[in-house]
């Protein structure tokens, strides 16, 4: 049987520990492994003739990508104490690393994450490569519970609370450069000498560069009791309020913040018990099935062996979203073509391409030479025949259906070869665009979300007649944009959308009805939304949003019929925050909106609140009294109404699984992850309890609310959409 570890003693006398998972493009830490990895730490500790310690990787470009999580929901599906006893058991092997009576180096080269950073923690010395690729971190918040294999005791003694603060509670990642800054790592070498570097190290005991000083101020911060106390009054509170629905950060913060008064060997103790305790909750088993969905979607078809080769891209139309997709592809490394109509949109959209990349720049994520080399790879014209070696043309031109048709007609007069045609509509037919089109195997949908650079989600459309190679292309396409990607039938709305007009819909109801604006808005923001649904309406902006609900209702009838109130509203001729207005405020056209702060409260119990500027015009066109509801009520009719449309959605066959449809709504909405999704939410609060609350709603507000057969049928038998 092929081992995942092998040791190899040196000339020198170093042990070279070497960690490559046989048939696995990553190395995972999981419990055969660590079982390897045990025993050869104690053939190290046994053997007189070592001198020094190194662990690197045999894969190219990772160290360790972190524990196996088949693992972590094995664990997940038994009593806490078996979750609690695996800690220890990984904390108990990381500690034989610490107790070797020599040097101890850890040579990371590429992602090293999670158990693979703690296992580099637990070494004397870290150097690591000065690849884009190497990025370290402990991301196992965002799984839903802490790192339990020390790293929540060693990271802070090293880099400090504060900074270690950062990075455990956000579950992010630093790169090479940023991790020796810090001093996570002692050393940064060229791939090349890393071996040879990291022996010299385990040899010498002799890095560049050893511990980091802490300044002054964080020094009284961090090293004495005072200065713990307040840091702890300080931070605590903020991580809790950040924290929504999320248990973890808040957990890990304290075992962080309480290591400093406890001993090692009860700080360890107390990380084994925050672990144990979280690893079993519905949120940690909701994260982790979100991480498998997103992985399962990443999978290819087997065998797949495309017969076009993306090397060039094509994006025509020169505004927002043009240019977004048109610098995500150039940051991918794509050759890009941006084609419009006049030389002036031509201009706008390259300078819009550089403005984003300068971002970066200014960020520290980018040199200026990169941006230079990829600004080089951009070729911007008003001429369809700069398009005639593209190999996959995306159009973001006006949802004018004919326009759009008539592109398709022209991409193919100019185009000889084959190529794939991606139309990011957000509401007209892909099939009725394709049906001019002599290859309509290679048409199909791209639906990014604005803005391009931020949003994570691309909805990859396929009709009846796109081909599978196709949508596998455009697939490999936009995750290597780095997107996550659901595969979706050819229909009004496709999902997001689909979903999210309802809810949109009935947030402007809730106006209408006098339901205070503020109210709306909290009642979704402690939800765990990032946003009330009256903010996301400026967002998205009041003119396309009427667009699609236009679209929608044509298509598919009363359910979604634009509310009253809209026709006073477009009266105003307000588009939402990039105009400067819509229902709020905003301090300039794309900008922050404006806010004031208010006092609440009496005597000692005054506080100041920041509010924000509601538009005078928007409320005066309201005119109903005011209709306070209770949270539940208004938390109700929002999220029912999305869950409604997911079940229609379902029934349709629009995606393949409620795994797909929840990421799309967590990666184009934001609806809050630690609920497991929108489906996922309905099966844990009941489908019974969804059906019946809709069926009263449509006996006192109307026939749009009925719930939709499939969450009626669910219902009755006792269902859920999951079958996990």
């Amino acid at each position: 049987m092929a081992t995942a570890i092998t040791k190899t003693l040196l000339p020198s006398g170093v042990a070279l520990v070497t960690l490559d998972l046989p048939d696995s493009k990553m190395n995972l830490l999981g419990e055969t492994v660590m079982r390897e990895l045990n025993d050869v730490l104690d053939q190290v500790a046994g053997d007189s003739s070592v001198k020094g310690l190194v662990i690197i990787s045999g894969k190219s470009d990772n160290f360790v990508a972190g524990a196996d999580i088949k693992d972590i929901r094995a664990l997940q599906n038994q009593p806490s104490i078996k979750a609690y006893e695996a800690a220890k058991m990984g904390k108990m092997i990381l500690a034989k690393i610490e107790a070797l009576p020599f040097n101890t180096v850890s040579a990371i080269n590429g992602i090293c994450l999670g158990g693979g950073t703690e296992l580099s923690l637990a070494c004397k010395f870290r150097i690591a490569t000065k690849s884009s690729k190497t990025k370290i971190g402990l991301p196992e918040i965002q799984l839903g519970f802490l790192p339990g294999w020390g790293g929540c005791i060693r990271l802070p003694r090293l880099i400090g609370i504060q900074e270690a603060l950062k990075i455990i509670t956000t579950g992010g990642q630093v790169d090479a450069d940023k991790a020796y800054r810090l001093g996570l790592v002692d050393e940064l070498v060229d791939v090349e000498k890393l071996a040879s570097r990291a022996e010299e190290i385990a040899l010498s005991g002799n890095p560049k560069r050893g511990k980091r000083a802490l300044s002054f101020k964080d020094a009284a911060l961090e090293g004495t009791g005072i200065g713990r106390k307040l840091l702890a009054s300080q931070a605590l509170p903020m991580v809790k309020s950040k924290s929504k629905g999320f248990l973890a950060p808040y957990e890990a913060a304290k075992v962080i913040i309480n290591s400093y008064n406890q001993s090692l060997e009860d700080a360890y103790e107390a990380e084994s018990q925050a672990f144990g305790r979280l690893a079993v909750t519905s949120v940690s088993h909701n994260l982790v099935g979100i991480w498998a969905a997103q992985t399962d979607s990443k999978r290819m078809p087997e065998g797949f062996a495309p017969s076009i080769n993306v090397k060039k891209v094509g994006v025509l139309g020169a505004g927002v979203m043009g240019a977004g997709i048109a610098q995500s592809a150039l940051y991918a490394g794509y050759e890009v073509v941006l084609k419009d109509i006049k030389p002036e949109f031509v201009e706008k959209g390259v300078a819009t391409i550089k403005g984003l990349f300068d971002g970066l720049v200014e960020k520290g994520k980018m040199s200026q030479a990169d941006v230079d080399a990829k600004m080089a790879m951009l070729k911007g014209t008003c001429d369809f025949a700069d398009l005639a070696d593209c190999d996959l043309v995306v159009e973001a031109v006006v949802e004018i259906m004919k326009v759009k048709q008539d592109v398709l007609v022209e991409l193919e007069r100019v185009i000889s070869k084959p190529f794939i045609f991606a139309t990011n509509t957000s509401s007209l037919s892909v099939t009725t665009m394709g049906e001019k089109a002599r290859h309509p195997e290679n048409v199909l949908g791209l639906h990014f979300f604005n803005p391009v650079h931020k949003m994570p989600l691309v909805e990859v459309v396929k009709t009846e007649k796109t081909s599978e190679e196709a949508a596998a292309l455009a697939r490999a396409f936009a995750m290597k944009l780095g997107k996550t990607v659901v595969v979706t039938a050819d229909a009004p709305g496709f999902v997001v959308n689909r979903i999210l007009a309802p809810y949109l819909r009935e947030a402007i109801l809730l106006m209408q009805e006098g339901v205070p604006l503020e109210d709306i808005e909290k009642a979704m923001k402690d939800f765990g939304m990032p946003m009330g649904p009256l903010e996301l309406l400026d967002e998205v902006g009041l003119d396309i949003s009427e667009k699609v609900i236009h679209v929608l209702h044509d298509a598919l009838g009363d359910r979604m019929s634009p509310p009253a109130i809209m026709e006073a509203i477009n009266a105003l001729k307000i588009v939402g925050r990039k105009g400067g207005k819509g229902i709020y405020v905003y301090d300039a056209p794309g900008g922050r909106r404006k806010s004031y702060i208010e006092k609440i409260g009496k005597g000692w119990r005054k506080k100041k609140v920041k509010k924000y500027v509601f538009n005078p015009d928007v409320v005066a066109a309201i005119k109903a009294p005011r209709n306070p509801k209770t949270t539940g009520e208004i938390r109700d009719r929002l999220v029912l109404a999305m869950v409604n449309e997911a079940a229609r959605v379902m029934e349709e066959g629009i995606v393949s699984d409620p795994s797909q449809l929840d990421l799309a709504m967590i990666f184009g909405t934001g609806f809050p992850p630690f609920t497991g999704g929108l489906l996922r939410y309905a099966d844990q609060t009941g489908l019974q309890n969804a059906s019946q609350k809709l069926t009263f709603l449509a006996q006192v507000s109307g026939a749009n609310y009925s719930p939709a057969n499939l969450l009626v049928e669910k219902a009755r038998q006792g269902g859920t959409f999951y079958q996990n």
